[in-house]
Parts: structure tokens; sequence; C-alpha cells
């Protein structure tokens, strides 16, 4: 058995081999080093994330100790009903698949944009050049950030999230220092939008939660504020990896990027089955309220429960022949997103993102390749990369 530190090295590249390991020892696994269970199955891990006595609040956990280097924290995201149910009710409502189905246009106009622009230089870094900038834009105008504020917002939302380990707090003392910083100057920014917009609304997703606070729904001050803030780190996560993810996964396997352009119809089911296959958040967190047996393990009220849902995503029980991409998967109930009431607020504006731009990027060119080594993040919680050099033509 790897010790943790040697574990969450390996996580960062390729975790696969780990977790097809871990699971074959047990589904729900504890770890003498770090003092936490490890759920690799899928049944267990959907089991846990629906269960209303685990929570998300890792404070709850018996050997908690707070971060020594830069925590944003999580907000929401971390909370137990009823605090949860009442926030999420207030800004659940701007990302229904109905609100944005309405976005597809600006999407689709986005991503030409940036496509042409890349064309013209023949090889781009995709994180930087497209995977990036597109849901910055995207969320930054979903917001109401304007345009001459959009790049210094992505700029600080990305420092952050490069600042922000929540599993194994291994960020170098200089990256917490930015993070912090970042933070410090996106407050100050966001905080002084939030006061335009009680002054003078818009139509856009800060004035509709001013509005819900000032409606009596009991959003404080600080909340707001968090609540953009998280809303930006945890939407350009999800999307940002989503399609770098995805793009790496069709260079590794031409047939399947074939098939997709042979079969564009299959866009939808192929961003399952990407989100699947290398999920952009591979770790989640839960803390036993009271004794539960799981998987034959009792969890004991205290204990840290990690659901790893990148192995979750290739068990064999629940996907036939886990480890072959197959753009055309039914059923694929992927864990991705995760499930229950904390299932991924900004899922389906990841998925519409996601389908516009992979679509997009392997119909415009079909000698799509690599143009050089990529590099991946070094964060066992969150799959991604720094760098994906690819040629277009």
């Amino acid at each position: 058995m790897p010790d943790l530190a040697a574990m969450f090295a390996q996580l960062a590249q390729d975790p696969y081999p780990l977790y097809d390991m871990l699971r074959s020892k047990n589904r729900v696994l504890w770890m003498d080093d770090g003092e936490r269970w490890l759920v690799t199955g899928h049944q267990e891990a959907l089991e846990i994330l629906r269960h209303d006595r685990f929570s998300s609040d890792r404070t709850r956990w018996d050997n908690y100790q707070p971060p020594t280097g830069y925590d944003r924290g999580a907000g929401m995201f971390t909370m137990d009903p009823p605090d949860h149910t009442r926030l999420r009710s207030l800004v659940q409502r701007a990302f229904t698949a109905r609100v944005v189905e309405r976005l597809r246009p600006r999407v689709e106009e986005l991503v030409d944009g940036l496509l042409t622009e890349a064309e013209a230089r023949g090889e781009i870094d995709l994180m930087a050049d497209f995977a990036g900038p597109l849901p910055a834009i995207v969320l930054a105008e979903l917001l109401g950030i304007p345009a001459e504020g959009q790049e210094s917002f992505r700029e600080w939302a990305t420092t952050m999230i490069a600042a922000i380990d929540p599993v194994s707090h291994s960020v170098s003392a200089e990256r917490a220092e930015l993070g912090r910083q970042a933070d410090t100057q996106l407050s100050g920014y966001l905080g002084e939008i939030i006061e335009k917009r009680r002054a003078a609304p818009r139509e856009d997703l800060i004035s509709a939660l001013v509005a819900a606070e000032e409606t009596g729904d009991r959003l404080t001050s600080d909340e707001l504020l968090d609540m953009c803030i998280l809303l930006t780190v945890a939407g350009l996560e999800t999307t940002v990896n989503l399609i770098g993810n995805g793009t790496n996964a069709l260079l590794d396997h031409p047939h399947q990027l074939d098939r997709l352009r042979a079969e564009p119809g299959l866009i939808t089911s192929a961003v399952e089955e990407l989100a699947r296959f290398d999920a952009p958040i591979q770790l989640s967190g839960r803390v036993p309220l009271e004794d539960v047996e799981i998987g034959g393990q009792t969890l004991r009220k205290g204990q840290m429960v990690g659901i790893v849902l990148g192995a979750a995503n290739r068990d064999e029980r629940a996907f036939a022949d886990p480890h072959r991409l197959d753009l055309g998967r039914t059923p694929n109930n992927h864990l991705a997103f995760g499930r229950g009431i904390h299932f991924c607020l900004g899922a389906p504006l990841a998925r519409v993102e996601g389908e516009i731009a992979i679509s997009a990027l392997v119909r415009r060119f079909p000698a799509l390749r690599r143009a050089g080594d990529p590099q991946r993040r070094n964060n066992p919680h969150v799959r991604g990369f720094v760098s994906l050099p690819v040629a277009l033509g």
C-alpha cells in the first residue's frame, strides 16, 4: 500500500492504475496514513453522495486542522441543510438547462471567434488560448463583469484556483501568497460591482442575487460576495478541465476522434463519456454524522471519507470495459459532476460549453494533433492541464 504522499504524487499524473489497485483491495478502504477512508467503488460512492447522514462540512472531521496556507474555503459547497438549501435555491435558477440553452448562441459566437484567432496562428496552447478563455468570458458576462474588467477577472480567478488544494494542502508558500493576493483583489472588485448593482440593477446574475437578498431571502452581503467568488472558481474549474481533458482523451484515441467527426450527432453522449473517462474533479469529501455501514465497512462518526470520483467512474461493476473510451456509451451513470444535494450547480453550463467547444474544434481542424508535451497540474483534487500544445493544421 503506498503512503499518502506518494499516492498524491501519482494521482496528479496517471491515477487510474492506482485506483484499480485500491479498488481491488476493497471498494471502501481505510488509509492509516492520513487517517481517512477512500471510497473507490461506484455503488458505494453513489450511496454516500446521496446519504443524508454524511456532512460536506470538513470541520466536522475529528482530526480537522485549519490549512496553514491559503484557504479560500468553499462556502455553500461545504454547507449542510438548511443553510445549503437556502443558498442553493437563490442561485440555482440561473443555471437551469432552460436558462443555459439561451446562452448557446453567445457560446457559439465566442467559440468561433477564439478558433478563428487560433487558426491564424496554426499552433496554440489549448488551455491558455481556448479552454481557459471561453468559460471565463461566459461566466464574466453571466455575472455582469464589464468587458474592460474581464482580463483581470480571469487572471485573479485562475491565480486563486492554482493556490487551492483542499485535499493534500501541498501548495507552495509562494503560490499560497499569490492566491491570497488574488482573492483580495477579486473580492474588492466584485464588492464594487455588487454595490453598483444595488444602485442600478441590470440583467445579470449579480443583480438577481442582490434582488433576492433585498426581497427577504436573507442572503447577507458576505454570503453574496462569497457566492460570486465560489461560482467563479467552481464554474471555471469544471469547464476548463472538461474541454482540456476531453480533447486530450480524443487525441489519445484517434479512432474515437474520427468517429466523432463522422457522427457529429454523438457530441452529447461524447461529452458525458469524456467527463466519465477523465473527470475534472477527482475527489470529494464527506464526514459521517453518525456511524454508517457502507460496503461492509463501518464508517464512524467524525471520520474523513474521501470519495474518489475518478475511480468510481472506472468501476467495472458499473461500466462495461471501463478503461475503454466509447463516445456512444449508454447508459452512462458517471459521477463526474457529483450527485445528491451537492450535484455540480454549473453542470448544465459546462455540458453546453463542452459540446460546442469540442465539436467545433474537431470539425474545423481535421489535422488536430499535439505540438509538444502536455503539462499536467500537480493537484490530485482537480485533474487538468497547465499546458496542452496543439497544432491545428
